[in-house]
């Protein structure tokens, strides 16, 4: 029996529960930054399910996908988890508005991120963005307009995802968001996501000339990811050298699951031994994933992926994040009391196989099936870090690898997918490609057709991992398949292709040499008729192959993975035999270019007017390795 006084205390503990949270701590080594909104596993947690979770310090609220905007209203868009509206078209987020005060009473801070991979956006002059940061500061900061997407919630700062190759006004935008901040009664951030390869062609400018807190550098669906040529050392120089803010914390940007990339990911003991080597420089901070949605619905070793990041994050020696005892009052828990636990919640959803790293070699062809990851939310808009998922195919396929002679395996099997969205971004996205000894030959009978539907944060098309990906795939396998050597090409035994966004300026490197690969990525031959030149002739033969409406040498038949433009000006790639061509964002064409090195030709979608210079992107910088 309790006495009057007993239950008044425990009223008192139950109305002002006592709970200790991390106090984000802007100087740590072991911080998390998720990207969120565009739900590229298909489907999304709330905001605030994700903030309950330890392994969150950055929430980074994606996209707003045009601006200035019309009438000087901008464009955002959160998939579907915001869809009301004002009177002028903009959003209306109450939901989001209430989880940004709870993500923020557990010690997060949030942020927007702006651009993405498609979107109308950009400055005409310096004046325009300085403008638009008023604009900024009104809508989501401590200014003041009469329509705000989020109430009277106010973010902790702004991400620049710029990456249309445009960079007029950023530098200036940063610069004043700066004062504004210097008015405000709290601590504001600002931060980048650059491609890894150095320096970035949209937002390298205002990196050399504005103060940054965070860079989120994209170390997937590049030549520079942890897997190639990784170059952690071109950026601390950028830190130590060249940024303004010489205390710039370097995020390690990385692809939540093998289906939120199309290169980049790696397992959780590459990212261990990684950490080790940069995780003591001054500059690191911590790891940015793309996104929420597939850090944590894929699982290594019974916990999300995102967690088990923080877990080797909390494993570094250096600053440790403060704790504090903060009061978590009925009306501010009130916000998150339908969001269900993340480690209970990502069990209905993970894959069998979702731990399996890219680079893995597989020896045969396993029953595997996952749940559906499906959502009846609005699709996401085409931007920088989702994909709209693809429609499923059945096909009967038979394939023969040939590696050394006498080395032949053939395998039958039926195969129905459901292919998830595929992601993070690349405005700059490249891929090494050399010749490879070893040949393919496919055979497809199409039962269905294909559909193209566009990417979002332009995963990378030339390396399109199934194992690991949130999806519903039965395969069964009439004999064992040996996989080539030097390969993490996993077999895909259904003609369900998902390309890249249109507005993604894919960029695929084309060798002058024709020795054997032996980097993870899939071997593609270079163009048949091109193939023994090199420099500015191996540049001109490609053009004249892609007016001629040749692609790769041939319009109807093609080496699976392989790519090219078409007359049109389409970014092409091989889909089993057949091409499949995806348009270029509104003022580019797919094209091809010389490189640094005056031997290798780049094939990409870039800026017409930059059709004889397109932006070259140093070789030099790409050999900085760390061998973790």
């Amino acid at each position: 029996m309790f006495t009057t006084s007993t239950l008044a205390q425990l009223a008192i503990a139950f109305t002002g529960f006592v709970s200790t949270v991390s106090a984000f701590d802007a100087s740590s080594n072991k911080n998390v930054a998720l990207y969120w909104g565009q739900a590229s596993a298909g489907s999304q947690e709330s905001l605030a399910t994700y903030c309950e979770s330890d392994a969150a310090d950055i929430m980074i609220l994606s996209f707003m996908t045009a601006f200035p905007g019309t009438n000087g209203v901008p464009s955002l868009n959160f998939a579907g988890a915001c869809s009301d509206t004002f009177s002028s078209g903009l959003l209306k987020c109450d939901k989001i508005a209430a989880d940004i005060q709870t993500c923020q009473g557990l010690g997060k801070k949030v942020m927007l991120s702006l651009g993405g991979a498609s979107g109308a956006y950009g400055f005409s002059s310096d004046s325009e963005a300085e403008e638009f940061a008023g604009t900024l500061w009104d809508l989501f900061g401590e200014g003041s307009a009469d329509e705000r997407p989020f109430g009277d919630s106010v973010i902790d700062g702004f991400d620049f995802d710029i990456e249309n190759n445009e960079d007029t006004g950023y530098a200036a935008l940063a610069t004043k968001l700066r004062e504004y901040f210097a008015k405000g009664s709290k601590s504001y951030y600002l931060s980048a996501a650059p491609q890894c390869v150095y320096p970035d062609a949209s937002v390298g400018d205002a990196m050399a000339k504005a103060e940054f807190d965070f860079a989120f550098i994209q170390f997937y669906n590049n030549y520079c990811s942890i897997g190639g040529s990784f170059n952690w050392d071109t950026w601390t120089d950028y830190a130590q050298n060249t940024s303004p803010n010489k205390d710039i914390k370097l995020y390690l940007g990385l692809p939540g699951s093998t289906s939120a990339a199309g290169s980049g990911y790696v397992d959780i003991d590459t990212i261990k031994s990684t950490l080790d080597t940069i995780g003591s420089d001054s500059n690191f901070g911590g790891v940015m994933l793309w996104d929420a949605s597939q850090g944590f619905k894929n699982t290594v070793n019974g916990e999300p992926f995102a967690e088990a990041i923080k877990d080797a994050l909390n494993g570094l020696s250096g600053s440790d994040t403060t704790t504090a005892a903060t009061t978590s009052s009925s009306s501010s828990s009130s916000s998150s009391s339908s969001s269900t636990s993340l480690t209970t919640s990502s069990t209905n959803t993970q894959a069998t196989s979702s731990a399996v790293a890219s680079s893995a070699v597989t020896t045969s062809v396993a029953s595997s099936i996952a749940p559906v990851v499906s959502s009846s939310d609005a699709s996401p808009v085409v931007s920088s870090s989702a994909v709209a998922p693809v429609v499923s195919s059945t096909a009967e396929t038979s394939t023969s690898s040939s590696v050394d002679a006498g080395q032949t395996d053939v395998a039958t099997s039926s195969s129905s997918s459901v292919v998830p969205p595929q992601a993070p971004s690349s405005a700059t996205t490249t891929v090494s490609i050399s010749q490879a000894q070893s040949s393919s030959t496919v055979a497809i009978e199409h039962t269905t057709e294909t559909d193209l539907i566009p990417s979002t944060h332009g995963a990378a098309v030339s390396d399109v991992a199934t194992s690991g990906a949130p999806a519903t795939s039965e395969t069964t396998s009439a004999a064992p398949v040996a996989s080539p050597v030097s390969s993490s090409f996993d077999e895909v035994t259904s003609n369900t292709f998902t390309a890249a966004s249109s507005s993604t300026l894919q960029t695929v490197i084309i060798s002058s040499s024709s020795t054997t690969s032996t980097t993870s990525s899939p071997s593609t031959p270079v163009s048949t008729g091109c193939g023994s030149l090199s420099g500015s002739d191996l540049v001109s033969c490609l053009n004249a192959q892609y007016a001629a409406g040749q692609f790769a040498g041939s319009p109807d038949t093609c080496t699976h993975g392989e790519m090219a433009c078409s007359a049109e000006g389409q970014f092409a790639i091989c889909n089993w035999g057949s091409w499949v061509v995806q348009t270029c964002a509104a003022g580019t064409t797919c094209y091809a270019s010389l490189a640094d090195n005056g031997a290798d030709a780049f094939v990409s979608c870039n800026f017409e007017n930059n059709s004889k210079m397109m932006h070259k992107r140093g070789t030099e910088h790409g050999h900085h390795d760390h061998n973790a």
